[in-house]
């Protein structure tokens, strides 16, 4: 089971056929459906692992994995990116995951944060584990006359219980509205003694889904 991962962790073996080789010029506008990295429903975290395959990119389709499934396998990035070669030229034609249509998932009626999705590639079905995980990130850019390679910045970490960092205050009994809370976030910024907030992009928590694991189901 644990190759079966791996393989489909690395499953391109070809790059995307274009329509024409010596000159795209000729060829007009890409008609794919443009498909963008998004993990904030089970829907749209598949299609950005599916693209990843198609478009045999080791790193969105990392990305993609939840923490719990990394550590699992016992991955990191790096480890990725050096056996992403070699896996897909020992395993040809399961790129073609990348073209699979995406069903809507089934929830887990009894843990809200889970969900499954059975993929049919040719002929084969795949069900994948969904998890929907919390992190909290600040995004800020550098003051100062910076660089443009080192100018953004983010930091960011897990939380296990999103009620730990997040409060929910009713405004009162007969009124549809509630103040939501953010508890302070402990941000470093190395190199960095102040952050004016001008330069904050983003800061928040944020809920995603990622893929927590994955099977291939008996025909």
């Amino acid at each position: 089971m644990r190759r079966l991962y791996l393989t489909l962790l690395a499953a391109c073996t070809l790059p995307l056929s274009s329509c024409c080789t010596v000159a795209r010029l000729f060829c007009g506008p890409d008609t794919s459906e443009w498909v963008s990295v998004d993990y904030s429903s089970p829907e749209l975290a598949v299609r950005t692992f599916l693209e990843a395959l198609r478009r045999d990119n080791a790193t969105v389709t990392y990305q993609s994995l939840s923490d719990r499934y990394r550590a699992k396998l016992g991955l990191d990035e790096a480890m990725a990116r050096l056996a992403w070669p070699k896996i897909r030229e020992q395993n040809p034609g399961l790129h073609l995951a990348g073209y699979a249509e995406v069903p809507d998932a089934s929830f887990d009626p009894d843990n809200i944060d889970l969900a499954t999705m059975e993929l049919d590639v040719e002929g084969n079905k795949i069900r994948l584990r969904l998890r929907r995980q919390c992190q909290w990130s600040v995004r800020y850019r550098r003051p100062g006359n910076v660089p443009a390679a080192a100018r953004n910045a983010e930091t960011g970490y897990p939380v296990t219980d999103i009620a730990s960092i997040i409060e929910v205050r009713p405004v009162a009994d007969d009124v549809e509205e509630s103040n939501v809370l953010i508890k302070p976030l402990f941000v470093p910024h190395p190199r960095v003694f102040e952050i004016p907030p001008s330069h904050i992009d983003f800061a928040g928590v944020e809920q995603t889904w990622r893929i927590d694991g994955l099977e291939m189901l008996q025909k």
